[in-house]
């Protein structure tokens, strides 16, 4: 493997930070918000490895990220439900990215240092690794091919040209970012959860335009670009997921969904999908709605999604060691997403039936949560879901405490 520098480490997040995201935590009442009834409820088989990361390529082909410490990414064609080929990698991968040419981005651990693996298309195995800072980095792709690191530790967004394998610019965002988001017309979107912002930069910009404040103490997560530039955020603390207009500086509104919504996509059609990490449900929102109209069952701990270019969903449901697979709408031309490129589309026909796909025999558990800042750089939403799993069995409401990695 020929290895690159992309970025230095720059520090690490206080403990203070950490203080912050527990103490919100506890902070949150154990109440479910009420939403509608679930669809038929999908089968739920054993999955290969520890599946984390999920993108789909221009050709169709599914790419899953195994996070064990020999783990790779399980490759499938489409249509089919067990992987043709495993792509060798680093270890501990997570993040996907994809490019339109298909390249393709893997985030995996490099021991003192992590790594960004890139993988030629059509190759099986990672050619060129470029060093990050440690801890965990959620990846994106830009319109243009550009990939985008988030450095939570770092506080900053990093952007990678497409074809090179250096840094074209480092772009200064808010208090640990965790996510970010490209819009079609290239305006890059940052969630910094500690300080509870999103971080808005224009297409090539060097620095952000403006801050929106989405609440201090909501913990905002995961978010889409819709293809009218409508922007979604979910917050892990306040059971809601935000709307931002194209072009606006403020929240107009809040959706409710379920308990501790922590990733949210958007369909090429404009419906908007969000995980339930706690309720083991997605919620739904039309293209432009209010509300989430109806929720669906899928399996333990979800998470990562995506939209095949067949208009199919997958869902990838980490503590169950699964991926959910839901009928979707025409797929159309799916605007880029959340880290990874992840996209989804799901028709909203009142109901999707589910069927999960990669079984496995692999059982390796994901680590517990290590003291110091490093915990927080490998599970910034782990902490606040351990948490909130930990009060709703004391409380009563069930359920089983889990490990959920960023």
């Amino acid at each position: 493997m020929i290895y690159l520098p992309l970025r230095r480490a720059a520090g690490a997040v206080s403990s203070a930070g950490m203080a912050l995201l527990a103490g919100g935590a506890l902070l949150l009442g154990s109440a479910v918000v009420a939403v509608p009834a679930s669809a038929a409820d999908p089968k739920v088989i054993d999955a290969v490895g520890q599946p984390v990361g999920v993108v789909s390529g221009p050709d169709g082909t599914l790419y899953v990220s195994d996070y064990n410490w020999n783990g790779g990414v399980n490759a499938y064609r489409p249509g089919e439900t067990v992987p043709y080929r495993t792509i060798k990698a680093g270890s501990g991968p997570t993040s996907l990215a994809v490019t339109p040419d298909g390249t393709l981005y893997v985030a995996q651990s490099g021991g003192a240092q992590s790594e960004i693996g890139v993988v030629a298309p059509g190759a099986n195995e990672v050619s060129l690794v470029m060093k990050v800072s440690a801890g965990t980095h959620w990846l994106a792709v830009g319109p243009e091919g550009s990939l985008y690191v988030v450095n939570p530790e770092e506080d900053s967004l990093s952007v990678v040209k497409p074809g090179e394998a250096w840094v074209h610019r480092t772009i200064q965002a808010g208090p640990y970012p965790v996510k970010a988001a490209l819009a079609k017309d290239g305006t890059a979107y940052a969630t910094n959860q500690l300080a509870g912002t999103v971080t808005v930069i224009a297409a090539g910009a060097p620095w952000p335009s403006h801050t929106i404040d989405v609440g201090a103490k909501a913990a905002p997560h995961g978010i889409a670009a819709a293809p009218d530039g409508t922007v979604y955020v979910a917050n892990i603390l306040t059971n809601d997921v935000t709307v931002i207009e194209p072009g606006g500086t403020t929240v107009v509104r809040r959706i409710p969904v379920g308990t501790a919504p922590q990733e949210v996509l958007a369909a090429a059609d404009g419906t908007v999908y969000v995980t339930d990490s706690l309720d083991d449900f997605v919620s739904v929102i039309p293209a432009g709605a209010r509300a989430a109209t109806r929720t669906i069952a899928v399996g333990d701990d979800p998470a990562r999604m995506v939209q095949r270019s067949d208009g199919s969903v997958v869902v990838v449901n980490r503590r169950a060691k699964s991926l959910t697979v839901l009928d979707g709408g025409p797929a159309g031309t799916a605007a880029p997403v959340a880290p990874g490129g992840e996209e989804e589309a799901v028709g909203d026909d009142g109901g999707s039936d589910g069927a999960v796909i990669a079984k496995g025999s692999f059982d390796v558990a994901l680590p517990a949560v290590a003291a110091g800042a490093g915990a927080l750089s490998l599970a910034g939403a782990a902490v606040l879901v351990v948490v909130l799993r930990r009060r709703r069995k004391v409380s009563g409401a069930g359920g089983s405490e889990a490990w959920a990695l960023d």
